[in-house]
């Protein structure tokens, strides 16, 4: 199915359909709303009835090539996983994904991108309305309170901004205006003062600071090529290192007690995680304890156990397997990226690479929707100039 210049093609708008479900209700379920809305069994039930539909769509509107049934094998089996590991509301995003191949990136980014917004607006204005509290933590370290802005957890919003920032700059390229992305640093600053979430504000600000340099001098970022090659090993390379660090963790020796301790004991949580719950072939239950709260504004009694690194989740979660064809498949898509010179996503998969070191969110479409132009990488040639509808920033 061609969609030439970002238009819509028949089925496109039944995709964005379940797209748009699936992000509404994960950002409000991330914040106070979730205390009105439908239960999960009943969320659950309308996205099997969404997936029938998507599947139907499949039929009506797609060629398959052997590639495809390689994708929808990966699909299946890290659904499958997730399942094992949690719910058909974990699993779903996975097909999502999939589903997601053909769909003009343009106009599925563009629209992920304004609803992401929306729903922040919505949310923290509700907040500050009173509709839904605002949680306030009160810092040692800070000379500011720490506010929620209406979520269960104060990193989330500047987490959903940093998806929804980094869509709307791939979709513009070069032609994004330098009002654009003043705007969007203002709003990265007032949330990081707000929240104190210094990793999403980081990575949105050098995000713009690449865009900037692009449209001041774009010669300079094709003289960079052979540096961006970095980008295409960056997640096996990072997932090494994490399980290597991890399973090698020992507080006796300095440099690894110091580390830690840089990290935020991240290598403590991650072994002790591996110690109690393991890791097999395929995914398994596993039951953390973090920070965030609950829809009622209480935090667990549990003593405290998460394992932010996404590599060492997804490993305890979906498996070797799952983790393995993973990892091999997101690499083969950015050396296509890296061969379609599409400069822009090699720096945003770099980062989230690098944010996965620290950060598990982005392994969920709602927090990270950029998993769609991978497999739209690997489905159509690395998605061409002329499937985006953009001037390139180099």
């Amino acid at each position: 199915m061609n969609t030439a210049y970002g238009r819509a093609a028949p089925g496109d708008f039944l995709y964005l359909l379940a797209f748009g479900f699936y992000l509404f209700f994960a950002v409000l379920q991330s914040s106070f709303y979730r205390n009105i809305l439908p239960k999960e069994s009943r969320m659950n039930a309308v996205l099997f009835v969404l997936l029938i539909a998507l599947a139907l769509r499949e039929f009506a509107f797609e060629v398959y090539n052997p590639r495809d049934f390689l994708l929808l094998f990966a699909a299946v089996l890290i659904s499958v996983n997730a399942l094992v590991s949690g719910t058909f509301y974990l699993a779903f995003p996975f097909l999502l994904i999939y589903f997601g191949r053909s769909v003009s990136p343009r106009l599925l980014f563009t629209f992920a991108a304004w609803l992401t917004f929306i729903l922040l607006f919505f949310i923290i204005v509700s907040s500050y309305a009173g509709l839904i509290p605002n949680y306030v933590r009160h810092e040692m370290k800070r000379k500011t309170d720490r506010e929620f802005l209406g979520f269960l957890f104060a990193l989330y919003p500047g987490a959903f901004f940093f998806n929804g920032a980094a869509l709307l700059l791939a979709v513009r390229g070069r032609r994004i205006r330098f009002i654009t992305l003043a705007v969007v640093m203002a709003a990265n600053t007032w949330l990081y003062i707000k929240t104190d979430g210094r990793l999403s504000f980081v990575l949105t600000a050098l995000l713009i600071g690449a865009f900037v340099v692009a449209k001041l001098a774009p010669g300079f970022i094709c003289r960079l090529r052979p540096l961006f090659f970095i980008a295409v090993p960056a997640f096996p390379v990072c997932a090494a290192v994490s399980l290597i660090l991890t399973y090698r963790y020992n507080s006796s020796i300095a440099w690894m007690r110091k580390l830690n301790k840089i990290l935020g004991r991240r290598l403590f949580h991650g072994r002790t995680s591996l110690n109690r719950f393991g890791a097999g072939l395929f995914g398994r239950e596993v039951r953390w304890v973090g920070y965030g709260l609950n829809e009622h504004g209480h935090r667990s009694g549990a003593r405290y156990l998460y394992v932010d690194n996404l590599y060492v989740n997804f490993l305890q979660r979906f498996g070797w397997i799952a983790l393995i064809l993973a990892l091999v498949l997101l690499t083969w898509a950015i050396f296509r990226i890296y061969r379609a010179r599409r400069y822009e996503l090699l720096i945003i998969f770099l980062l989230l690479a690098l944010h996965s070191l620290i950060d598990d969110r982005i392994l969920y479409l709602s927090y990270n929707t950029f998993w769609i132009a991978a497999v739209h990488a690997l489905n159509r040639g690395s998605a061409q100039k002329e499937e985006w509808d953009y001037e390139s920033i180099a």
